[in-house]
């Protein structure tokens, strides 16, 4: 009896520690799900600048010359197949996140000190503090070659994250949410995450898994993603979104990215390269099984693009062009920076696809903003749940699983100049008897209001096995314009015989100045009703 007496008080001591362990050391998603809950009864306080005075006297080349000890690096020394490096603070983050690991023991805080980074040859006086804190962080893995463990997952700034693939060097930016982005007279709000898990992976780990808390003004969150590095590289998400407010406008899965010009552009700003963007166009796979191309285009104004859908099946901004020659840039390699696509998990209802394109001259600007954006809005007190994975990649031949938009021309004819009415004699200055110098020919008759200026268009389609139509098989063109009042002078369609693509090629005239031009374009196999697509649907909107 004694026995039992004591081999049950032992069974019940020994539940408790575990109980307590378990409180006190066990990690879990739904931690993250309840703080972020928890945060909306309170009031919004933004992360504080935390910048030490010495690290604020430093230029932006002094600040490119302090980096991450690698001696320091994350699961290093347990030789794990994933480790980090982190950023420092510095003048255009000067805001400290928290960052933790959590391993089978528990959660541990990580700390920042000075002498974790190089300085090279900066020195400070008086010497920085002993706790500086780090704006972000970096994911190492041997994703390029078995001996090399190379980035490819960062996180600095805000609630931005950016991924690439094997081979590629980084370019657009993934976010986690978008809230007034492209709403003019409202400032746009800017998510934060505040606070990172990195969870460690086992020694043969071929994903990571890291969780980060958001708060903004508007809305908390928790966010769980599953990162898979490769020659695709993907991002599989899981979001909590608990709103302080109603937001009127808000985008879910949103990118940034640069478009300074393309093939189709006017002004290269006196610069030699052909072209300079990070993203080149948008894809959209909507819930009816249909594939629609956007190229991007030099932005003259502050544009907004809405493509309505249902429960869409992708979208993403895309890369398209990959010839090194098309951008003749050594260092930038624009040719190989990654495409980022999204694939809604579940349902997400009604709603539209959002591309909000600014005008820049500026490089370093990201103009282009993608995301979608749902019909219906959250409310103060809602809770949102939202999945999605995200690939990075270079090349997809199943997107579309037709043939593709590979460029885009455009030609804005100029009307032809007005015949002189004085024919013009050829005059010796100061020859005596010589006639006298012709009337100068009257200017051309300003334009009427109706009057608009043709513009020709060529869009050449590739892949997926379009090469492989015979010439004298063309398929057929299949254009719409709006507004009806839009006129087509010519059209035509023809096989190129340097690669076997087909050329569509068409000029428009528009209806009338500052009323946009709408224009849809797609190959079909044949001119009857409810014919087979044989490529996707390019679309482009033409300001006059």
């Amino acid at each position: 009896m004694r026995l039992h007496l004591t081999l049950g008080l032992i069974t019940a001591l020994l539940l408790v520690l575990t109980f307590r362990y378990t409180e006190r050391h066990h990690f879990n998603f739904g931690k993250v799900q309840s703080t972020a809950q928890q945060m909306t009864s309170q009031p919004f306080v933004p992360l504080p600048n935390v910048l030490p005075p010495q690290l604020k006297k430093l230029t932006p080349e002094q600040e490119r010359g302090i980096f991450w000890n690698d001696k320091y690096r994350l699961w290093k020394n347990k030789g794990l197949p994933f480790q980090v490096d982190f950023f420092p603070l510095s003048n255009e983050f000067p805001s400290a996140i928290q960052i933790n690991t959590v391993d089978n023991r528990g959660v541990h805080a990580l700390a920042a000190s000075p002498t974790f980074f190089n300085y090279l040859n900066l020195t400070f006086s008086p010497p920085l503090p002993v706790e500086t804190g780090y704006a972000g962080f970096y994911l190492r893995y041997p994703i390029n070659k078995p001996d090399s463990l190379d980035g490819f997952f960062s996180v600095l700034g805000a609630g931005y994250f950016r991924a690439i693939a094997k081979d590629q060097v980084y370019g657009l930016s993934a976010r986690a949410l978008a809230i007034n982005a492209g709403v003019e007279g409202k400032p746009e709000e800017f998510p934060q995450f505040k606070e990172w898990w990195l969870h460690q992976p086992a020694p043969n780990a071929t994903s990571l898994v890291v969780d980060a808390l958001l708060d903004s003004p508007s809305v908390t969150g928790a966010y769980g993603f599953k990162i898979i590095p490769g020659a695709v590289t993907t991002v599989e998400v899981h979001a909590s979104l608990f709103f302080r407010k109603t937001v009127d406008w808000i985008g879910l899965a949103p990118f940034s990215s640069m478009y300074l010009y393309g093939e189709n552009a006017a002004d290269h700003f006196n610069n030699f390269h052909p072209e300079i963007h990070d993203s080149d166009g948008v894809l959209i796979h909507t819930g009816k099984d249909d594939w629609i191309w956007r190229p991007l285009g030099q932005a003259k104004l502050f544009q907004i693009y809405n493509f309505s859908d249902e429960n869409p099946k992708g979208f993403g901004l895309l890369q398209r062009d990959r010839e090194f020659q098309h951008y003749q840039d050594l260092d930038m390699k624009y040719n190989v920076r990654p495409s980022a696509w999204v694939t809604p998990r579940g349902n997400w209802g009604k709603g539209s696809v959002v591309l909000a394109h600014r005008p820049s001259n500026n490089v370093n600007f990201d103009n282009v903003v993608l995301f979608w954006h749902p019909e219906q809005v959250p409310k103060a007190g809602d809770r949102m749940e939202l999945d999605y994975t995200i690939d990075f990649y270079m090349n997809d031949a199943q997107r579309p699983p037709l043939a593709y938009s590979r460029e885009t021309w455009i030609v804005n004819n100029p009307a032809p100049p007005a015949a002189p009415t004085v024919p013009i004699a050829p005059v010796v200055s100061g020859q005596k008897g010589a006639a006298p110098a012709p009337a100068p020919a009257p200017p051309p008759p300003a334009p009427k209001p109706g009057d608009t200026t043709p513009v020709m268009f060529m869009v050449d389609f590739a892949g997926n096995g379009i090469e492989n139509i015979a010439a004298d098989h063309a398929p057929y063109l299949d254009l719409h314009f709006s507004p009806p009042e839009t006129k087509i002078r010519e059209s035509s369609l023809e096989k190129v015989g340097y690669d076997n693509s087909w050329r569509a090629t068409f000029t428009i005239i528009p209806f009338k100045h500052n009323v946009p031009t709408e224009i849809q374009c797609r190959l079909l196999e044949n001119d009857r009703p409810g014919a087979k697509p044989l490529t996707e649907e390019w679309t482009y909107t033409w300001h006059q």
